[in-house]
């Protein structure tokens, strides 16, 4: 019998899956599509991501648990949905491949300028293949303890508020930007959230007392708190011409902050955002293996596991440098974006008209 989740494990999972590459741009991204006071920006797109989360409870409530792949197949024949089955796959496994690619880009810029970028990034998808061997379990334990070990940079925050100054945040609400009233700018300000639909496949791995949704609305909510206070605080640190000429402001903003016993501690990146980006790549891959273990249900040993992380090493070698991989990551959280959004409007009408049949049947 597979042990079930609790709503503690769910929300530190959904906080380190939201936390990825995106947090190093995304004061500049907010003050480019945005325009002053972009802070408040993620505000706003938080609460549309909270309305999207409610949406996969009404599906797993109408579901009355089921999987994904229950509910599809209870309306559409098998058939059909392999190949869509395996375009999602792919997808996911593209996905995570660019977010740890891009993540091992900028580490490699900061601290590794000698060193191949593939190099790394072969040592990035062995960790990857280590934890997705492993059962889901296993996965959100590991997830905990990173969770331990990166979540204390939050309290790094009261250092910047010697230098931080009210009248940067200017008095314009949304200024600044030819961007900032187009649907494309607010979406790009949204990829910061993506991940959380990953929920999705945490069904199976739940129960009543697993209180599922409690925990993917608490980790939301949880990165949500730390995105909008550290983009505040960089807002006040910076000017608003300076933060849309800034490539990684929370890097830049790492640069002020010396320790007695470290004179540069954003040489410590790598090892600090080493692990929240590595569970995203590792849990984009686990909805990946999920979807793969329902198409090919007799694979064997770890098959499925070496096929996905060997596509996430191939894939690396579509993305050079830092403008060709946020380019393409750009493209693709979009498309995630859309999926997150679809799924749950496809999957409610379909759970509700299996469940009108299954009385029907009963009766």
């Amino acid at each position: 019998m597979r042990e079930k989740l609790n709503w503690f494990h769910v929300a530190v999972l959904v906080y380190m899956i939201e936390f990825d590459v995106t947090a190093f741009s995304l004061a500049r991204v907010t003050a480019e599509n945005i325009g002053t006071n972009g802070w408040f920006a993620l505000v706003l797109t938080s609460m549309a991501a909270s309305i999207n989360i409610f949406l996969y409870w009404a599906v797993y409530r109408i579901g009355k648990g089921q999987s994904f792949f229950q509910i599809m197949e209870s309306f559409v024949p098998r058939g059909p949905l392999v190949p869509a089955y395996l375009g999602l796959a792919a997808f996911w496994v593209l996905l995570g491949s660019l977010i740890g690619k891009n993540f091992v880009i900028v580490s490699q810029m900061l601290s590794f300028q000698s060193t191949h970028p593939m190099y790394i990034f072969l040592l990035y998808c062995l960790l990857v293949y280590a934890m997705l061997v492993k059962d889901l379990y296993s996965i959100v334990k590991a997830t905990t303890v990173f969770f331990l070990l990166s979540f204390w940079m939050n309290a790094l925050v009261p250092y910047f508020l010697s230098d931080w100054k009210a009248v940067r945040l200017t008095p314009f609400l949304f200024q600044g930007s030819e961007r900032a009233h187009s649907l494309q700018g607010w979406a790009e300000v949204f990829t910061a959230f993506v991940g959380y639909e990953l929920c999705l496949f945490l069904f199976p791995h739940s129960d009543r007392k697993t209180k599922l949704f409690r925990g993917v609305l608490l980790g939301h909510l949880l990165i949500s708190a730390a995105y909008v206070t550290t983009v505040f605080v960089t807002y006040g640190f910076f000017s608003f011409q300076q933060l849309k000429e800034l490539q990684f402001p929370l890097i830049n903003i790492l640069e002020y902050l010396e320790l007695p016993f470290l004179n540069r501690l954003e040489n410590l990146v790598f090892m600090f955002f080493l692990f929240s980006n590595l569970v995203t790549t590792v849990m984009f891959c686990f909805a990946s293996l999920s979807t793969l273990r329902h198409v090919f249900p007799r694979a064997k040993g770890k098959t499925l596991e070496t096929v996905i992380v060997c596509l996430v090493f191939a894939s690396g070698f579509l993305t050079k440098t830092v403008r060709e991989s946020d380019e393409m990551l750009r493209a693709l959280y979009f498309t995630e974006m859309a999926i997150a959004f679809g799924l749950p409007l496809l999957l409610i009408p379909m759970a509700y008209f299996a469940n009108r049949k299954g009385r029907g049947i009963e009766a």
